[in-house]
């Protein structure tokens, strides 16, 4: 498991993602005893964890309690279709599954507000960061200056290779693609700049999934394990009033 202190430090209850040694943490059924058992390292109640059908896509959901009863974490085939999930409710973990997309948490330790994200290559170039940022923006009133973001384990700059016309086609379009292969670590990291979040409040954890053995990787062995990242706002919960009166 790895942790992100940089966002615990920084008022997170839980900002974490499985890796090899916790066994596969995907959705499927026959996943669940290895998936609640990182929860449980996590101290993460399953019934207190949202998540989405993740379509590689840009539509970010606001999860609350009515959201966690409408979309239940062991009903997956009711979530919405979804990669990006954002709250400011203590207590409610955000997940996504991951096994060589970028994942990506974005943290307001300012007005007490959480996203996290799931970043493929169609959600990087569709640029997912940025819509992440807008979004904390307008429902919370985050202001980009006061957030931390962190790129997660993914299939790194180092290997991650598109084909010869869509390198082309990107790099045409200004993306960081050296050969054939794509940066998705830099993609993000010029998207969340460019929406505002300052340099030094961007973090890569710079842990390729392709050529490091932490982590499950779909490209690497074909499998289906998946990577489960999630983060939880720490305190006590607090009334939709107060909340609004941060």
């Amino acid at each position: 498991m790895l942790r992100l202190e940089i966002l615990e430090q920084a008022g997170l209850s839980v900002a974490a993602m499985s890796g090899v040694s916790d066994g596969d943490c995907a959705s499927r059924p026959e996943a669940e005893a290895s998936r609640n058992a990182f929860l449980a390292k996590c101290r993460i109640d399953p019934a207190r964890l949202a998540r989405a059908r993740q379509v590689h896509g840009t539509a970010i959901h606001v999860v609350d309690e009515d959201y966690l009863r409408a979309f239940p974490e062991n009903a997956p085939a009711t979530w919405p279709a979804s990669d990006g999930l954002i709250t400011n409710i203590p207590g409610i973990a955000l997940g996504v599954s991951v096994a060589d997309c970028v994942p990506l948490w974005i943290f307001d330790p300012a007005r007490s507000a959480l996203g996290v994200f799931h970043a493929g290559r169609e959600g990087t170039v569709s640029a997912i960061a940025s819509i992440g940022v807008k979004a904390l923006t307008d429902q919370y009133g985050s202001r980009s200056e006061d957030l931390l973001a962190v790129i997660g384990p993914s299939a790194g700059p180092c290997c991650y290779e598109v084909s010869e016309e869509m390198a082309r086609d990107l790099a045409s379009l200004g993306f960081p693609v050296f050969g054939r292969k794509l940066d998705l670590w830099e993609s993000n990291r010029q998207q969340l700049e460019e929406a505002g979040v300052p340099t030094g409040q961007i973090f890569i954890t710079r842990q390729c999934t392709l050529c490091g053995d932490g982590f499950h990787s779909y490209r690497k062995s074909g499998s289906a394990k998946r990577n489960l990242a999630v983060g939880m706002l720490g305190g006590n919960p607090a009334s939709a009033g107060e909340r609004e009166g941060n």
